[in-house]
């Protein structure tokens, strides 16, 4: 049949966001072990159009026309004499269109391809935003395949994320096997993988086996890292222990607790004086203390919006 056949849920909303043609199923759904799927009952259509440019209503200048057709292939989903209709088009050099016609393609190709692997989703759009951003066009090709900058800018930090830990191999191997080891946060920056990569690292020159090889051991360490925690009865997470990690936490909180303050320099002057004050106080220091400003680390700034754009 060619189409996705599911009942109700989230699957419903996420393969409905991307396009994909969709029906709803008032029955029996069971599955073979072949693969196929018999159905017993009535099928019928969603009344509702996909993702795309259709000839029922007048389309917008200047946007992408992408056919969604999951079977199709990627010329066919996204056709290359598609990008000369963006209104921006000509503002990049030929070097440059070919690149975004490339990474476009590719990535309206692993949106269809959403479940296997969000770390190929931000892999294509942090290239994209390397050649668009420096000619402010990076938002304006996003609302081509309806994102926000700021989900686009954590797919981004997820995968940055995962290639400053993982090897390149590593890297590869879950994006061709959908192993989702990703995070947008310091916190967990491998999703729910980072406590099982913390206590099995993955081997720093790994052939294409040996990367696989502990793709599948990591699995089974997150599972029974999993089954520990639930075992102790309550949810628990992970406090970080190391001091720079913990020195980052509390200058970032401070920093937004006094940007919240009233603009006055008497009254802010005041506040940070109270606060260190009391931390004295509790630590048990008496003396007389001299402070001397230095400039925070980099990384200890809360990045707002966009993440920095991957050097080549």
């Amino acid at each position: 049949m060619g189409a996705f056949l599911i009942c109700r849920g989230s699957v419903f909303e996420t393969l409905r966001h991307l396009g994909a043609p969709i029906y709803s199923v008032s029955c029996i759904v069971q599955l073979v072990a072949s693969g196929s799927i018999t159905l017993v009952g009535h099928i019928r259509q969603e009344g509702w159009m996909p993702r795309g440019i259709y000839n029922r209503s007048k389309a917008k200048k200047g946007a992408l026309a992408i056919v969604p057709d999951v079977s199709a292939d990627i010329n066919v989903l996204v056709p290359p004499d598609a990008f000369n209709t963006l209104a921006w088009w000509k503002k990049l050099n030929d070097e440059e269109q070919a690149a975004v016609q490339h990474e476009g393609q590719l990535l309206a190709q692993a949106l269809l391809d959403y479940g296997k692997s969000r770390l190929a989703v931000g892999e294509h759009l942090s290239k994209l935003q390397g050649l668009l951003e420096p000619h402010n066009l990076f938002g304006r090709f996003l609302k081509n395949f309806h994102f926000s900058k700021r989900t686009a800018y954590r797919y981004i930090s997820g995968y940055n994320n995962a290639k400053a830990r993982l090897p390149e191999t590593v890297l590869k191997a879950a994006m061709a096997r959908g192993v989702n080891i990703v995070g947008d946060t310091d916190v967990k920056p491998l999703g729910i993988y980072t406590e099982a990569v913390a206590k099995l690292p993955p081997p720093t020159q790994a052939n294409e086996v040996q990367a696989n090889t502990w793709l599948d051991q990591i699995e089974q360490v997150r599972k029974e890292t999993r089954a520990a925690a639930a075992g102790g009865g309550m949810f628990t997470v992970p406090v970080p222990q190391d001091p720079q990690t913990l020195l980052k936490e509390c200058y970032r909180f401070v920093s937004l607790r006094y940007k919240r303050l009233p603009n006055s320099s008497k009254i802010r002057a005041n506040w940070v004086r109270s606060l260190v004050g009391m931390i004295l106080a509790d630590l048990g220091v008496s003396g007389e203390q001299t402070f001397v400003p230095h400039k925070a680390p980099e990384d200890f700034v809360a990045q707002r919006g966009r993440p920095q754009i991957a050097s080549a």
